[in-house]
């Protein structure tokens, strides 16, 4: 007979707390939602237990559901299992180790569990907990019999008057449970408070986080019997005399005489909380058939609904698996990818729908969650392609958000576009004949494999959309062509071949703006996916802002108009120091891309290449910062053509 793999008791405790690591807080909220979803539930409460809280004013969290229920057997199968828990286990199911992993190390004094079901209706409870060698384990109760002799121990006694904790366990039942399950958080004592969740520091959780928490971690909630399931959180308030009772409030006088309520507040879901706008569609990102859902609310409508229920009080970009979010982000960088500018962003929600890993379909690309359910992961465990789906959105840029972008920054151009033009072009037939842009085309006879990228390269494109301006930019918000061969993303797995080819680029436009306090600190950024057409149907590849209240840029202006040239307009020397800077941080830009696929060192026939990532670094805002300082010929070159403006430069 084969010896099978196992884990030993006394490392089971290890792991746990691992995967109790890789989650976030409030990961036990989705776990117990999750399994009395699971359950068949239609009524999900996250209550406080009373009777606790008036005898010894010890405020227990609780987790009830109207579910299907566990039978005694059962119930230790669910909580005794690591690794299982008497349900289907696979990559796109189950791993049988959520519930157990996300909440006992926070309790180790105990998790209590009763449930009923039809086969017993009196119910069944199991009380686990912590033990001096930090291994889990079940309480047990001695067993006597008619006589008061003892018979044996019991793990799972049917629910009894516990007067040590303040508590009958088996009044907590509410009346609209007939069947289900009843877990209460014990903590780390007897009279610890866990009504706020997780006490780590580091998790700072809260009732109103774990509201924010599951509204925003469910994408809808699920419907049960025509009607989305019941899902409550309680929150406790201080009684008010002149308050209205409400008829869900539920009043407890605690011992020390203070007057408290119990306050449901509903988890409804995020879709609940995206105002309903005919400005919405979906753009589909990878040949896999990942579509990414977006809406925008035009105003006067506001963006959110007034609640304060919402995950961040903002739109976010998010990645739906199975009716879950996650890698919910409302920053800056991320919209940036998908070409969402700032004056949109904050109206604009993306969801992306990428196809589900299953072991049922081993060779399809998919993606999938790691143990924790805290992040997900594309097939090969790699981080999911959030720069290829940026790209590609950007490049099917929708029209509808395209037109309200533009009439969002019109007239905010700091450089007008026929100077920019102008001197861009310069720039670029200065930068081109020596550094050659490097990309993968299409091509049936190619050795290189990618993914289309859904640019197009070959003739130049026809067909435009509206700027800013009112002129009009080319339809892939980067390509601005509309030849037959593709653009590929170079990628082992990818499912078409190209051939490496060097061709003259394009250059990304530049404007001075205000940045805001959280980017505040640095000079300038590079938004790659944006575009501008400037004079002659020039279409820009990107823009370059820069910050001009930055101290560097302020204090560099201030010289030039107070000791250069006092006697000029002020506003036409600040002109042309923001245009000779602008110029130069196109300059790196452009230069940094073309070094994309150079060959810097070849040892023994293993070639160095200067990756898409190696330049993607060197475009961060901090590098691009860092080349923007300390310029000599910048300052050389504003003297330069300042001089045949101004005339000579004041003695100083």
């Amino acid at each position: 007979m084969p010896r099978y793999v196992h884990v030993p008791t006394e490392a089971t405790h290890q792991l746990i707390r691992q995967a109790y690591e890789a989650g976030g807080p409030y990961q036990w909220a989705r776990e117990a939602w999750k399994n009395s979803e699971e359950s068949h539930a239609s009524i999900i409460q996250f209550g406080i237990e009373e009777q606790a809280a008036e005898r010894h004013g010890v405020l227990r969290r609780t987790i009830m559901d109207n579910g299907e229920g566990m039978d005694p057997e059962d119930l230790k199968i669910f909580l005794t299992t690591f690794g299982g828990g008497g349900k289907p286990i696979g990559m796109d199911q189950n791993f049988g180790q959520g519930f157990k992993s996300a909440v006992l190390p926070w309790n180790p004094y105990g998790v209590v569990v009763i449930s009923y079901t039809r086969n017993n209706p009196e119910g069944a409870m199991l009380w686990i907990y912590r033990d001096d060698h930090g291994n889990y384990a079940l309480k047990e109760w001695p067993a006597t019999d008619e006589d008061g002799e003892f018979v044996s121990y019991l793990s799972t006694p049917r629910p009894f008057d516990d007067q040590a904790h303040g508590c009958d366990w088996g009044a907590i039942r509410p009346e609209w449970m007939e069947t289900g399950t009843i877990m209460v958080l014990l903590g780390q004592s007897k009279d610890s408070d866990t009504w706020q969740g997780d006490p780590e520091p580091s998790r700072n959780e809260s009732v109103d986080g774990l509201i924010r928490y599951l509204n925003g971690r469910l994408l809808d909630v699920p419907e049960r019997n025509g009607a989305p399931i019941e899902t409550t959180v309680f929150d406790k308030y201080e009684r008010k005399s002149a308050e209205r009772r409400a008829s869900k409030d539920k009043t407890v006088l605690l011992p020390s005489g203070e007057e408290m309520v119990w306050r449901p507040r509903r988890v409804y879901g995020l879709r609940h909380f995206i105002p309903e706008t005919e400005l919405t569609g979906t753009v589909v990102v990878d040949e896999h058939g990942t579509k990414a859902e977006w809406f925008y609310v035009p105003e006067p409508e506001a963006p959110v609904k007034g609640s304060k229920d919402y995950v961040n009080q903002r739109p976010v970009v998010a990645v739906n698996y199975q009716g879950e979010l996650y890698h919910a982000d409302s920053a800056k960088s991320r919209y940036r990818q998908f070409g969402i500018t700032d004056e949109i962003r904050g109206r604009t929600w993306l969801i992306l729908h990428p196809p589900v890993y299953s072991d049922s379909r081993p060779m399809e690309w998919g993606v999938l969650t790691q143990a924790s359910r805290n992040m997900l992961m594309a097939k090969g465990g790699v981080d999911l392609p959030w720069d290829r789906w940026g790209d590609a959105f950007f490049a099917r840029f929708p029209e509808e958000l395209a037109r309200v972008r533009d009439e969002a920054r019109a007239g905010n151009r700091g450089q007008s576009d026929a100077a920019m033009a102008k001197n861009l072009s310069r720039i670029l037939d200065r930068l081109n004949p020596r550094f050659k842009a490097s990309r993968i085309l299409s091509s049936a006879a190619g050795l290189v494999m990618g993914f289309p990228s859904g640019a197009t390269a070959g003739v130049p494109g026809s067909q435009r959309i509206t700027n800013a301006r009112g002129g009009k930019a080319s339809a892939g918000g980067a390509g601005g062509s509309t030849g037959s061969q593709q653009v590929l993303a170079p990628a082992v797995s990818g499912g078409t071949p190209g051939r490496p080819s060097r061709a003259r680029g394009g250059f990304p436009a530049f404007d001075w703006k205000r940045f805001e306090p959280d980017e505040a600190k640095f000079l300038a950024r590079y938004d790659q996916n944006d575009n501008w057409e400037l004079e002659g149907g020039i279409v820009s590849h990107g823009v370059v802002f820069l910050n001009e209240s930055h101290p560097v840029f302020v204090q560099e202006v201030n010289y030039w108009v107070d000791s250069v040239w006092p006697k000029a307009d002020p506003k036409l020397v600040q002109e042309l120091v923001h245009r000779v800077y602008g110029e130069e941080a196109v300059a790196h830009v452009v230069h940094a891309q073309r070094l994309n696929g150079t060959v810097v060192a070849n040892d023994g026939g293993k070639p160095t290449v200067i990756s898409e990532e190696d330049v993607q670094q060197l475009l961060e805002p901090v590098a691009l910062s860092s080349a923007l300082l300390g310029l000599v010929n910048v300052e050389q070159r504003i003297l330069t053509q300042g001089g045949g403006l101004f005339g000579s430069r004041a003695n100083t």
